[in-house]
């Protein structure tokens, strides 16, 4: 009932936020993201995981502690996109190719921006800069695969040989395909809610209350604190919070790696049961969050120009518009005559 009464009394601020999550995710989420979501299942579930992961095997298995054939899970989750490791990681589970804890581990690190999100996105688009983006996104990706590392110290080494795969089943493409297209769509329907969401908080004052409350902490400022709690909610609504209020670009690195609740929610909605403890989950976004936040400072201060790049980053005024490129069009275009090319002489599919 307070639900419903919220949707009248704040319609004017609930139809503005959704109207622009809907032009962010037609514009921007899946030009970048539908492609990485199918070519995730199509290496999983067509067995082209496991050529990648042979290359991979010895630093999946020495490192993480996970059999070989979750190389091209954890690679394609540092490219592709928050719920592309998570989809796969799902993948993985369902076929047995690994079970309840290494799925549950990897769910600690597989989590990141992808990099169109990242550096064509952040960077380029909202902080104007390019080489800041790659530095948010070699922050964040990073401290990830860190945090792997440090998630299977004392676990057993995964056996090196593995018995023969089954055959890849008939219209593997197709199925890739839709599944994708199922992610790409509940990713955009959680958008739309938390935007739902945050519209509420912010027209009840609930939202500005807590941020002030953040702030009289001391640990941040107002500006700060507000756009922290934007990224918590969901990440792309932090970003344009940040961007508004000027924030730093290590608050970026930070909200970025964290993901935001709207991601979370779509991680769990991939698995029937999630094969990690939910406290355990936040333990580690929290935690990928403050690495990511820390190593991005380091190499702001190490790497030359890195400095220059940053100051003119937060100097840009904020409130940047979502828009489409024809850069985006026209990989996905790409993306999808690859699938026709890889689909062959396989006129057996059935029709999508």
């Amino acid at each position: 009932m307070l639900a419903g009464l919220a949707l009248v009394v704040y319609a004017e601020e609930i139809r503005s936020a959704l109207r622009d999550s809907i032009t962010y995710c037609l514009t921007v989420l899946v030009p970048a993201l539908f492609p990485f979501m199918a070519v995730t299942g199509l290496a999983v579930s067509s067995g082209a995981g496991e050529a990648l992961g042979a290359w991979l095997g010895f630093f999946t298995r020495r490192l993480y502690r996970l059999p070989p054939c979750c190389g091209a899970v954890i690679l394609m989750a540092c490219i592709g996109g928050y719920p592309a490791g998570a989809k796969g990681v799902s993948l993985l589970l369902e076929q047995g190719r690994i079970d309840r804890e290494q799925a549950g581990r990897m769910l600690l690190f597989c989590v990141d921006p992808g990099i169109a999100f990242v550096v064509t996105f952040v960077g380029a688009t909202v902080l104007g800069s390019a080489r800041t983006g790659w530095l948010l996104f070699a922050a964040v990706t990073l401290a990830g695969l860190l945090l792997g590392i440090v998630a299977g110290i004392g676990k057993p080494l995964p056996p090196k040989t593995r018995g023969r795969s089954a055959a890849p089943p008939t219209g593997v493409l197709i199925g890739s395909v839709t599944g994708a297209c199922r992610s790409v769509l509940l990713m955009c329907g959680c958008i739309a809610a938390f935007a739902c969401f945050s519209a509420i908080l912010h027209g009840c004052g609930l939202f500005q209350w807590i941020a002030a409350r953040l702030a009289a902490t001391g640990l941040c400022t107002s500006a700060e604190s507000a756009a922290l709690c934007a990224f918590l909610l969901e990440v792309t609504g932090g970003v344009g919070a940040a961007a508004e209020l000027r924030a730093g670009p290590a608050l970026y690195a930070f909200g970025l790696a964290f993901g935001g609740l709207c991601v979370h929610m779509q991680v769990f909605a991939l698995f029937r049961e999630l094969p990690v403890r939910r406290g355990k989950f936040f333990l580690f976004r929290f935690l990928h969050g403050g690495l990511a936040a820390g190593i991005f400072l380091l190499l702001h201060r190490l790497l030359p120009g890195a400095q220059e790049a940053a100051l003119q980053a937060s100097a840009l005024p904020g409130g940047v518009a979502l828009s489409g490129t024809w850069m985006g069009g026209l990989s996905l275009l790409l993306m999808c005559v690859a699938f026709l090319l890889a689909a062959g002489g396989d006129a057996s599919s059935p029709p999508a």
